[in-house]
């Protein structure tokens, strides 16, 4: 494999490995929205459009309310920082030789 097709692979990866990270982190944003919507209805849906999720502390929250482990979000929070690791590793500045 040339160096041109070589570059050309690592850029391919690294957007499927940003669009995978970006598409899982979506995920937990709308599980997040759809939780305070189920928490506290319309304005629940509101407050959950317009702040973060809080990685750390949400799910701990929700354990405690809901009492149920959220481990679904804890793996797609992993799918995604695993994913953003890997787009970081296959990352090479161009401009930079």
């Amino acid at each position: 494999m040339n160096g041109r097709a070589r570059n050309a692979a690592r850029k391919l990866l690294t957007g499927l490995f940003v669009i995978i990270a970006l598409a899982t982190a979506f995920v937990i944003w709308m599980g997040y929205v759809a939780v305070w919507y189920q928490w506290q209805g319309v304005l629940g849906g509101l407050i959950g459009l317009f702040t973060s999720p809080g990685f750390v502390i949400f799910p701990f929250i929700y354990w405690v309310v809901e009492d149920t482990f959220p481990a679904r979000y804890f793996i797609m929070w992993g799918i995604s920082i695993v994913f953003w690791g890997l787009a970081g590793a296959t990352f090479k500045d161009d401009e930079r030789r």
